[in-house]
Order: structure tokens, then sequence, then C-alpha cells
């Protein structure tokens, strides 16, 4: 009986785990823009068929990448009785992590890709940009925060502190993000005391 030659064919790990690598050092040593499918497919070992027939594109595969190692970055708030202090924490540790080498890198690659293909862009917003703002804001709501002064006051924080990064790179200090986040903490506190 003839094999099935019709069914897809299933990815190989090692050849998705040095697809991975490669993309991950090569973004870090040329940046987005100059990435190629050629480029990866050499430093992995494989051919260009093998990355197209599991990435659309090269817009895609980065996706991947920058989503899986945006797992280092996503963390949820520890919740203690001071919810000023847990965002402060959270927040010193995610400007630590994007001004990492690989970190800024990611953050600036994030940016560069999002914004040349709607598709991707749509990605790593869902994957990136919004469980940043949602663990900001779950942490506000359930220490009291209106749902509208929450979700103000994670877009303040998180954007606040990837516009500094971005504008700053890695010179930023990352302690600068208990002010941001202290500042807007109190501005929110303020407005909900006048109610």
């Amino acid at each position: 009986m003839a094999a099935d030659t019709t069914a897809p064919r299933r990815r190989s790990e090692r050849s998705r785990m040095a697809i991975v690598g490669a993309t991950r050092k090569l973004l870090l040593e040329r940046g987005f823009d100059k990435l190629t499918i050629e480029a990866v497919a050499a430093r992995a070992g494989v051919g260009k068929q093998t990355i197209y027939r599991w990435w659309p594109s090269r817009h895609a595969l980065v996706a991947d990448v920058i989503l899986e190692d945006a797992d280092r970055i996503l963390r949820p708030v520890t919740p203690t009785e001071d919810v000023a202090a847990d965002v402060c924490a959270w927040a010193v540790k995610l400007a630590t992590a994007l001004t990492t080498t690989r970190g800024n890198a990611m953050l600036r690659i994030l940016t560069t890709a999002g914004m040349e293909h709607p598709d991707t862009a749509a990605r790593l917003h869902e994957g990136f940009t919004m469980p940043l703002h949602d663990t900001v804001r779950n942490r506000l709501t359930a220490a009291g925060f209106g749902t509208a002064a929450a979700q103000d006051a994670a877009d303040a924080i998180v954007g606040g502190i990837v516009y500094a990064i971005l504008s700053e790179g890695r010179a930023f200090a990352p302690h600068r993000a208990e002010s941001i986040t202290r500042t807007v903490i109190a501005g929110v506190a303020a407005i909900r005391s006048q109610a």
C-alpha cells in the first residue's frame, strides 16, 4: 500500500529549534531590517522551503521568536497589601528585562516588525502588549480601582516605561520605572478621592 503523501508534514523539533535559535542570533547581530530567510536557513542548516513550510513570511517567523522570548518578561504582579509597591516592583523588573541587550533588541524589533505588517502587529499586540497591560490593570482592579481608571493607569505605566526605553535605549535606569509608576498611581488615586 502506498504511503499517504497528502498528509501535512510534521515539524521536526530539532529543525524548529535550529531555526528559532538562528533567527534570534541574527536578529541580535543584524536587526530586523537586515534579517533574511536565506541567512536564517544557512545559519540553521535547513532549506528555505523548510522555513516557509512552517512560517509564511519573515514577519511571522520573527513574531514567533519574539513571543517565545516574551515569556521571560510576561510575569504577573505579585500581590501584597500594598498595591503601589506591587506594581512598582513589577515595573522595575519589566524595565530591567527590557534594558538588557536581548530585551532591548526584542523591544525594538517588536516595534519595527509591528509597524511593517498588520497581521504581525496584531499577533504581537495580543501576545505581548496586551498581557503587559492586563497584568497591571488586573492588579489595580483587584485593589479597588474602577475599570476605566485601572485601564488608564495601565496604559500610562506600561506606555511610559516602554516609550522611555525606546527613546533612551539601555541607558534607561530601571529604578525610574518605580517613579513613573508611583506618579501614575498617585494621580489616579487623587482623582478617585475627588470623585
